[in-house]
């Protein structure tokens, strides 16, 4: 069964769905990318580098997943029951897909979770920049679409 969490944290960590599972060593690269934190401001005090939490959801139930499947289940009633929501709390989710494997440098696929959102999920490198978006989304201090869709 596929499940995702929802949040309802002020500053929720960043949210990465695996949905692709034929490249064990892809996905290492994934990791070893979002591993390395953004560099926002080399003069703040901790020389600006910031690097998010992140939720993995790394479960083969997610496999060829598309970015409908995850949006669905994340307005999907809860266990609880209760009415669909498009409310899911995160600000973006990223998916680490085939294309995010493939090639030197690893990508995610984008997705934004707001129903109004106009913008299709689009690739964003997965070396900073995931971190960058999900802290700018999170603050409300930028929109989905100005990072490339």
């Amino acid at each position: 069964m596929r499940v995702l969490p929802k949040t309802d944290a002020d500053y929720p960590p960043l949210l990465l769905v695996r949905t692709d599972y034929r490249d064990d060593d892809g996905w290492q690269r994934v990791l070893a990318a979002l591993d390395q934190p953004w560099v926002f401001d080399e003069g703040d005090e901790d020389n600006g580098r910031l690097k998010e939490d992140i939720v993995q959801v790394d479960d083969p139930a997610w496999a060829d997943a598309t970015p409908s499947d995850v949006l669905a289940a994340l307005t999907a009633p809860g266990e609880e029951g209760g009415e669909a929501s498009d409310e899911c709390g995160w600000p973006v989710v990223f998916l680490a897909d085939h294309a995010s494997m493939e090639g030197a440098e690893p990508t995610l696929l984008a997705v934004s979770p707001d129903p109004e959102e106009e913008t299709e999920p689009y690739r964003i490198p997965a070396l900073e920049t995931p971190h960058e978006m999900h802290c700018n989304l999170a603050i409300a201090n930028m929109d989905f679409d100005e990072f490339g869709g």
